[in-house]
């Protein structure tokens, strides 16, 4: 047995230990993959729900970088369109959040950023990133949403292993966010349908 496999099945159990967490809101696919973690049974308005490792190779260690991502159902037009978190401002106390769209209707990122819960949210959390992509050939939206919890570091040289599992407060926000993404979105339909 190599080194590698040895990172890899720690991180594995990371993984593993994070979506635990989430127990209280939803149950998880027993016959997870090595870097994924399939979600069942939530009401949170969201398909395909994923929580996955992203593997950074290094020559001296490995970084297993979390992330959330589903897919929500929904007919936004022809055109593809991508919406992304942007924070502005590197002090706390003037840091401030919100979407831009890099191409397709503003509508939508516009519904985003009037939200009294998700914008606030974004900047509770300090997310890593958030990201939805439309595709008009399957109509639907990937939600790729980045947390600041679940990575794990493995580092040679200095030796570090690091891994942070999420607060209960950071599992009640993330649940709320996914659904408050999925609900936005869900609206959102009918305003492009209509323009």
């Amino acid at each position: 047995m190599d080194l590698y496999s040895i990172i890899d099945r720690r991180a594995q159990q990371v993984l593993r230990d994070t979506v635990s967490r989430f127990a209280p809101y939803m149950a998880h696919d027993v016959a997870d993959s090595e870097r994924a973690v399939s979600v069942l049974d939530h009401r949170l308005g969201a398909d395909d729900l994923v929580l996955e490792h992203r593997l950074s190779s290094k020559v001296i260690g490995r970084i297993y970088t979390c992330r959330w991502r589903w897919k929500v159902a929904v007919d936004l037009g022809a055109t593809a369109m991508m919406i992304r978190l942007r924070y502005r401002g590197w002090k706390p106390s003037i840091r401030t959040a919100s979407f831009v769209v890099d191409r397709g209707r503003q509508a939508v990122c516009d519904r985003l950023n009037a939200s009294a819960v998700v914008l606030p949210l974004c900047m509770a959390m300090e997310l890593g990133g958030l990201s939805i992509h439309y595709h008009p050939a399957d109509k639907t939206c990937e939600v790729v949403l980045s947390p600041n919890y679940g990575d794990f570091v493995w580092m040679l040289i200095p030796p570090v292993k690091y891994g942070r599992q999420p607060t209960p407060a950071e599992v009640d926000s993330t649940v709320l966010l996914i659904q408050q993404i999925s609900l936005l979105l869900h609206a959102s339909r009918c305003e492009a349908l209509a323009s």
